[in-house]
């Protein structure tokens, strides 16, 4: 078994806004002594080389403690939004992320957009496939593997535009624009449910780039591009979007990033269906953990819906779990060693369920 009951029934009790002894907590540390990791050739080989992607991801957990609620996961990584490389958009890789935004531009005009096709036949495609099956192979009985993020629809429509030009365009050609996501919803559902019925069928349950274990599809939606357009905007063209998507997902997640996002909170409260958000500060933003932060969140679980937060700082950690509610609360936090971890479970465990 790759995780505990206990951890299962943690996790699952994050789901439904509830919580075992304490908030669901996902620790990590390095390992005292670890050897140095194989340091690719080239971007290609970091990239696209997947038998060397296996192995590195299998040392980098060799190399981890996984404390409180960690569960082993690993994932399957392209970039954000790959989706937009397997219906005629371009990627570019570079060292710590893969570009999709690149000119010459998928969608040149809305007279004339090009037809979405999900193309199975794509370099992009073909990769996560190679990847994902590979990873499953490694992973019996020792990881989980996680779905790609596909990326969030607007985003992605972004990436085959160009934010700049899409910006101006939702004012030019409202309509020609929401004709096209609903081309391509459509495709975005189809690449996940493949993804994720084949990693039930492999491993009974499924994590994704946010580590959290269900036995249910789930997955994190977002709208990046949704920090650049009002709230009106917000509700005209992406929440229709976001209720497509919740009309079938068992479970959901919302990925709300950076203050310029913060606009939006109502009409994310508005989805009915929506499990859980997790909240990003953004680059020069205080820490998650900061007090300024607390009105959200307390808004979001009075609201029914579970929070997932990311921070490091084992100072601010008591301080939130004092002020906000523990139920549904998924708290990660990887530490700089085994010692602070430890830190931070014991102030977890004091505090408890509230």
């Amino acid at each position: 078994m790759m995780i505990t009951e206990e951890v299962k029934r943690q996790h699952e009790a994050f789901w439904h806004q509830e919580a075992f002894g304490r908030c669901c907590l996902y620790l990590t540390a390095p390992k005292a002594e670890t050897p140095p990791r194989e340091k690719p050739r080239d971007l290609k080989q970091m990239w696209e080389d997947i038998p060397w992607r296996v192995r590195r991801e299998q040392q980098s957990l060799e190399d981890t403690l996984l404390l409180g609620d960690a569960i082993p996961s690993v994932f399957t990584n392209f970039g954000p939004g790959c989706l937009t490389a397997c219906i005629g958009g371009t990627h570019k890789w570079s060292e710590f992320t893969v570009w999709f935004e690149n000119e010459p531009f998928f969608i040149q005009d809305w007279e004339n957009p090009p037809e979405p096709v999900l193309n199975q036949q794509s370099a992009m495609y073909r990769l996560v496939e190679e990847y994902s099956n590979a990873l499953l192979q490694a992973g019996k009985g020792k990881f989980y593997t996680s779905i790609t993020d596909i990326g969030g629809t607007y985003d992605v429509v972004a990436a085959l535009r160009g934010t700049q030009n899409l910006l101006i365009d939702l004012y030019e050609y409202p309509e020609e624009i929401k004709a096209f996501v609903e081309k391509l919803l459509p495709l975005w559902k189809t690449f996940f449910l493949h993804q994720s019925q084949r990693l039930f069928q492999e491993q009974g349950a499924m994590t994704s780039w946010m580590p959290i274990y269900s036995e249910k599809p789930y997955y994190p939606l977002q709208c990046d591009f949704s920090a650049m357009i009002s709230p009106d905007m917000f509700e005209e063209f992406v929440l229709p979007e976001l209720r497509y998507h919740l009309s079938y997902l068992e479970r959901s997640i919302y990925h709300w990033d950076g203050p310029g996002e913060l606009v939006h909170l109502d009409h994310l409260l508005s989805l009915e269906t929506l499990d859980a958000i997790q909240w990003v500060p953004g680059d020069g933003a205080p820490n998650t953990t900061d007090p300024c932060w607390y009105e959200y969140f307390e808004k979001i679980q009075r609201a029914g819906k579970s929070l997932i937060l990311l921070e490091s700082d084992p100072n601010g950690v008591e301080n939130l779990l004092k002020h906000i509610s523990t139920k549904g609360l998924f708290l990660r936090c990887d530490t700089k060693d085994e010692k602070q971890a430890k830190e931070i479970l014991q102030i977890a465990d004091s505090i408890g369920v509230k």
